[in-house]
């Protein structure tokens, strides 16, 4: 008797063949390759305090945050944490005025790209993943957190220690 696949088997045989190739080619998709950029976030400082960044300002208010971190990685995954991002008294109320921030990466001392928009709370918290499309090449990564409506400043950065 001579068997041939009907149309119950055969979807379940692609089926198993893409899990098996899936499974093998997870762990490099799902790595999303090496750091760019792995920093905490600081809040600003007026200028001088804070240096300015690829032409762009440190905001004109003190900014404080509590433990807030971003990451980039080479395949363009972007997380950002922001915790407690704040203008303390006397300038401020330990409030966020700010609604909604972008985090712009900045390579070899130039913008390179920008998140889309996520919002912060009155508290200064804030959470986004997000991808953007990474240069090649990103020597001396920055990473900003710029308010959305005003991306001539910034209010808190974060930077790469040297490995030296």
């Amino acid at each position: 008797m001579t068997r041939t696949l009907t149309s119950r088997t055969l979807p379940a045989a692609a089926a198993a063949t893409l899990s098996v190739l899936a499974l093998a080619a997870g762990p490099a998709v799902a790595d999303g390759g090496h750091d760019v950029l792995r920093a905490d976030l600081v809040g600003s400082m007026p200028a001088p305090a804070s240096p300015q960044v690829a032409g762009i300002n440190p905001g004109g208010a003190p900014w404080v945050n509590g433990p807030s971190e971003v990451r980039v990685r080479e395949d363009g995954r972007v997380d950002v944490r922001i915790r407690g991002l704040v203008i303390p008294p006397p300038r401020g109320t330990n409030t966020n005025p700010i609604a909604s921030v972008v985090v712009t990466l900045v390579c070899d001392g130039m913008v390179a790209t920008s998140t889309a928009p996520f919002a912060l709370s009155t508290a200064g918290d804030g959470r986004t993943r997000q991808w953007v499309m990474v240069p090649k090449h990103c020597e001396d990564a920055v990473a900003l957190v710029q308010p959305d409506a005003n991306r001539a400043v910034y209010i808190a950065s974060g930077m790469a220690e040297d490995d030296d």
